[in-house]
């Protein structure tokens, strides 16, 4: 079986419509969604609704539970702030009931997934160095973890008690004695100086693991935010990547 697995949409319909093209188109019909389908772009209604109806695992991340009123959104940027009070306002009740169903963390077969952290899955923790993703390793048992929140795409794998290593291999074959932590990117606002759309694809018969990079109409979705009345900040962050 083949499975997509994506995160961090943040209301950007253009990159999502692009991903599930060419997921249709590669044959791939089961998918996951790692969180944080609202925020930053000027389509959450519409990114919820396409989501909701792939009636796939969807799991809460940080700017879902933010929209929701559930989280203190003081620690966001000012940027960031102003995008989720306008989201908070344009979502529709039908929506946030969407919204407010998903848990935090989804745990199948040998994999586990959570937006941020499985330390602290509520707490939105950022796994952004070799050391934090070697404490995380303690909190879970499955051999894959795969996570979001920091928009930047990466594979890291420990075996047993040796060190910790950053995986450059793409696709990534699994190793029976390794265990992994895997970010997917984000969907719909990549930060790692790649504007394309990152993706997983999670082969569980061949045991591989594959980054995807999938282009989409970038000018469309920075039009969409200018017009919406969201920071223009967040039009032009789209083609740079970052």
């Amino acid at each position: 079986m083949r499975i997509a697995i994506f995160s961090d949409i943040h209301g950007n319909l253009e990159a999502l419509s692009a991903v599930l093209k060419y997921l249709e188109e590669d044959g791939i019909t089961n998918y996951i969604c790692g969180g944080d389908v609202v925020g930053y772009g000027a389509n959450p209604n519409e990114c919820l609704d396409t989501v909701a109806a792939l009636d796939c695992p969807v799991i809460m991340g940080n700017h879902d539970h933010a929209a929701l009123g559930l989280t203190d959104i003081t620690y966001f940027n000012p940027t960031a702030r102003a995008a989720l009070l306008w989201t908070r306002e344009t979502l529709t009740l039908e929506r946030k009931k969407f919204l407010k169903q998903l848990e935090f963390t989804y745990q199948a077969d040998n994999m586990f997934l959570v937006h941020a952290s499985p330390r602290h899955p509520d707490q939105w923790e950022y796994i952004l160095s070799l050391e934090a993703a070697e404490i995380n390793f303690k909190y879970f048992t499955e051999q894959v973890c795969f996570i979001g929140h920091s928009h930047q795409p990466f594979f890291v794998g420990i075996a047993g008690n040796e060190q910790i290593e950053l995986i450059t291999e793409n696709p990534l074959s699994l190793k029976k004695d390794c265990r992994y932590i895997i970010n997917i990117g984000s969907v719909g606002q990549p930060r790692d100086g790649n504007p394309n759309s990152a993706i997983v694809i999670f082969d569980t018969d061949a045991l591989t693991i594959s980054l995807i990079r999938i282009p989409y109409d970038i000018k469309k979705a920075q039009t969409k935010i200018i017009d919406a009345g969201l920071p223009h900040s967040l039009a032009q962050r789209l083609e740079n990547g970052w």
